[in-house]
This record gives C-alpha cells, sequence and structure tokens, in this order.
C-alpha cells in the first residue's frame, strides 16, 4: 500500500479489532468473499477488472485491520 499510515490510523485500526466493531469487520470479509464468487463467474472483462479493484481494495483493509497492533507500534518508534 503507497499511502502511509500515521499513529492515528494505527489506533484506529487497533480499534477495529474490538468486539464493538466485529459487525463492521465481518460485512467486509463477506463482502470480499463475495466480490472473489462475482469475479469467478464474471464474463466481460470490465466488470472483471472492477471486482478485481475492489476485492484488493476490500483485502488491503482487512489486513491492515490484522496488522493493526503491529502498525501501531511501528509508528510509535519512528
Amino acid at each position: 500500500m503507497s499511502v502511509r499510515v500515521d499513529e492515528r490510523v494505527a489506533r484506529c485500526l487497533t480499534l477495529l479489532k474490538s468486539q464493538e466493531f466485529q459487525p463492521l469487520v465481518e460485512f467486509l470479509q463477506l463482502t470480499h468473499a463475495d466480490t472473489l464468487t462475482r469475479l469467478c463467474t464474471s464474463r466481460e472483462k470490465d466488470e472483471m477488472l472492477r471486482l478485481q479493484g475492489r476485492a484488493l481494495q476490500v483485502k488491503e483493509i482487512l489486513d491492515l485491520v490484522d496488522e493493526g497492533s503491529t502498525l501501531l507500534a511501528k509508528t510509535r518508534r519512528q
């Protein structure tokens, strides 16, 4: 990812791991899975490209949520 995650964003990402935000994370996981399913059945190139982009964006966000604590520690060391 080319956008730098600063300490404020890293703190927010760690909050997304809390129980309160679990429904949002589950929604993102379902969105990712649904996008991949639609990508597998897509026949049109434009639609495939859009779905690939969406799948990549959602996956990057989910990965950032998983790495939130590590990112927060890294930003505090800098």
